[in-house]
C-alpha cells in the first residue's frame, strides 16, 4: 500500500523550566489570523482601558486612584490572559507565566519572543508564493 504524509510546518517552543511547550501550527491559517487579530484588539483595548482610567481618576485622591489603577490593570490583564489562551490554546498563560495573573509587560515580552516566528513564517509564505507565481508564468527563480 502506498502512503502519503503531509509535511507539517509546526514549531514546538519550550516556554518554561518544567519542559512545557506551546505549539505554533503554521499549517493552520487560522493561527496567524487569530494572532494578528489579537494584537490589533490588544492595542484597541489598551487605549480604551487607559482612556477609561483617566476619566475615572480625574479629581480623585491618590489612595482611590491607586485602587482604581490596580482594578483597571487587573481587568485589562484578565482580558489579555484570556485572549492569549484563545489564540494559542487553553493553559498557555499558565505554562508561560505560572499560576499568576501576568502583567502587561509580561505579555509584551511573550509577544516579542513570538514575533520572529511569525515574521519567519510570513517570509517563507511570501517566498513560496513568489516561486509558485514564477513557475506558473514560466519565469525562472
Amino acid at each position: 500500500m502506498e502512503k502519503i504524509r503531509a509535511v507539517r510546518n509546526v514549531k514546538k517552543i519550550e516556554v518554561n523550566d518544567d519542559g512545557e511547550f506551546i505549539t505554533l501550527d503554521f499549517d493552520d491559517l487560522n493561527l496567524p489570523y487569530r494572532y494578528y487579530g489579537m494584537l490589533k484588539r490588544f492595542e484597541k483595548e489598551r487605549v480604551k482601558f487607559t482612556n477609561e482610567l483617566v476619566q475615572k481618576l480625574k479629581g480623585k485622591p491618590a489612595n482611590i486612584c491607586t485602587e482604581e489603577l490596580v482594578s483597571v490593570e487587573r481587568d485589562l490583564n484578565i482580558y489579555f490572559r484570556d485572549a492569549v489562551d484563545e489564540v494559542f490554546g487553553e493553559g498557555t498563560c499558565r505554562k508561560v507565566y505560572g499560576d499568576i495573573l501576568p502583567s502587561l509587560e509580561m505579555h509584551m515580552q511573550f509577544f516579542d519572543a513570538l514575533h520572529p516566528y511569525f515574521e519567519e513564517e510570513a517570509k517563507r509564505r511570501q517566498e513560496k508564493m513568489n516561486k509558485y507565481s514564477a513557475k506558473r508564468s514560466g519565469d525562472s527563480v
